[in-house]
C-alpha cells in the first residue's frame, strides 16, 4: 500500500509531469501576451524545460518565474527589435508572394530564395531565448552568439526552426494545444541545443 500511494511511483510522477507541462505552458502563454515580454517568457520556458521538466525535478513553476524575473529587463529590450523584424519579414514575404503570383518566373525564384534566407533570422530568433535563459551575455554578445550558432550548427538550426514552426502551426490550427505544445516543443528543441551548448562548455 505504501508503494501505491508513494509520490515516487509511476502514476504520481506521470501526473506531476502532466501538471508541469500544462501549467508551464499556461504561464508561458500568459506572460507572452504583452508581446514585449515574449523573449523573457521564451527564455524561462526553455530554461525550465531543459533543466527541470526533462529531468523530472520538482519546482518547475518556481524555476520558471525566477528565470522570467532575472531575464525580464534584457529580454524586453530584445523583444522590441525582434517583433519589428518579424513584422518586416512577414510583410516582405507577402510582397514576394504577391509578385510571384502575378509575375511568375524570376519573381517565383526570388520568392523561393527569400524563403530559404528566412532561415537565418528565424534561426537567430530560435537561439536567442535559450541563450538568454541558460547563460549570462550582454545583448550585443547574445545576438552575435545566436547568429554564430545559427550558421555554425546549421542542421541543428533547421531542426529547431522546423519544430518551432510545426508547434506554432499546431497551436494555430487547434488552440487547446497551447496547453501542451509549448513545453513539448521546448523539450524537443532542448535535446539538440543542449548537445551544442555542452560542446562550448567543455562538458
Amino acid at each position: 500500500m505504501n508503494g501505491l500511494f508513494s509520490p515516487n511511483n509511476l502514476f504520481f510522477r506521470s501526473l506531476s509531469w502532466m501538471v508541469d507541462i500544462i501549467g508551464i505552458s499556461f504561464l508561458w502563454l500568459l506572460l507572452s501576451l504583452p508581446v514585449i515580454t515574449a523573449v523573457p517568457a521564451a527564455a524561462a520556458l526553455y530554461h525550465t524545460c531543459a533543466l527541470c521538466v526533462r529531468r523530472g525535478e520538482d519546482g518547475a513553476f518556481g524555476r520558471f518565474l525566477r528565470s522570467f524575473r532575472q531575464n525580464l529587463r534584457q529580454g524586453c529590450i530584445l523583444s522590441v527589435p525582434l517583433v519589428v523584424l518579424g513584422l518586416l519579414l512577414y510583410l516582405g514575404r507577402g510582397v514576394m508572394l504577391a509578385a510571384s503570383n502575378q509575375v511568375g518566373g524570376y519573381a517565383t525564384a526570388m520568392y523561393g530564395i527569400y524563403d530559404v534566407l528566412l532561415l537565418i533570422p528565424l534561426g537567430v530568433c530560435c537561439w536567442l531565448p535559450p541563450l538568454l535563459g541558460r547563460f549570462e551575455f550582454g545583448s550585443k554578445e547574445l545576438c552575435r552568439t545566436a547568429l554564430f550558432l545559427t550558421l555554425r550548427h546549421l542542421p541543428t538550426t533547421v531542426l529547431v526552426v522546423a519544430l518551432t514552426l510545426a508547434a506554432t502551426v499546431g497551436c494555430l490550427a487547434f488552440v487547446p494545444l497551447l496547453l501542451l505544445l509549448p513545453v513539448t516543443a521546448a523539450i524537443l528543441v532542448s535535446l539538440p541545443m543542449e548537445r551544442v551548448f555542452r560542446r562550448y562548455q567543455g562538458g
